[in-house]
Parts: structure tokens; sequence; C-alpha cells
């Protein structure tokens, strides 16, 4: 049976990815409908003690459907909103995605 979902990870800066969890979660429960046209969802994130000095990883999941290389542009700029919205355009620059296969994705 293939896969319904993919995961895709995000790493970078704690205080921007949790804003990230913060922003797809409460979008995706109250809408039901996919954020930035592509993220189904979001995978468990420490929320709280936030370090502004380090780094984490986040999982995204978008639908197995979805041709990979449109799914790091629709990310990319679902995290570009987000960095627009919070004003943290520079937390944006040093996230990286990559999907579970291990290929990596400069944003």
């Amino acid at each position: 049976m293939e896969p319904q979902e993919r995961e895709v990870f995000l790493e970078g800066p704690d205080h921007f990815l949790d804003i990230v969890y913060e922003t797809i979660e409460a979008h995706v429960r109250r809408t039901g409908e996919e954020y930035g046209q592509v993220i189904t969802g979001v995978g468990s994130a420490e929320v709280g003690d936030v370090e502004h000095e380090t780094e984490s990883v986040l999982p995204v999941y978008v639908p197995a459907t979805v041709d990979p290389e449109e799914a790091l542009e629709l990310i990319g700029l679902a995290l570009d909103r987000i960095a627009d919205e919070h004003n943290m355009d520079l937390a944006r620059q040093n996230v990286q995605v990559s999907f579970e296969e291990g290929t990596l994705e400069d944003e």
C-alpha cells in the first residue's frame, strides 16, 4: 500500500520553528485544509522552552501525490509567509528543508 503522506523535515532555529508549528497546527485544526496549499499536518514539537541559540527539527506532512520539487517550493513559500507575518526573515534564511529519504534542499 502506497503511503498517503510524505514526511518533510524542517531544520532551523527553535524560535522560528515554534512559530511555524503553532501557525500550521492552528490553521489545519481551524480550517481542516492544507497550509500553503500542501502541508497537511505538523509533527510533535517542543512548545514552550524555546532557545534562540539552538536548532531543532520539525516534521511536516505533505500528500504523497504532490511532486517533490513542487512540495519543496510550496513549503518554502509557506515558510516565507510565516516569516513575513512574524518579522522573522533572518531566522527563515537558516531553515533547511529535507525529505525523509535524505535529499536536502537549502531554502
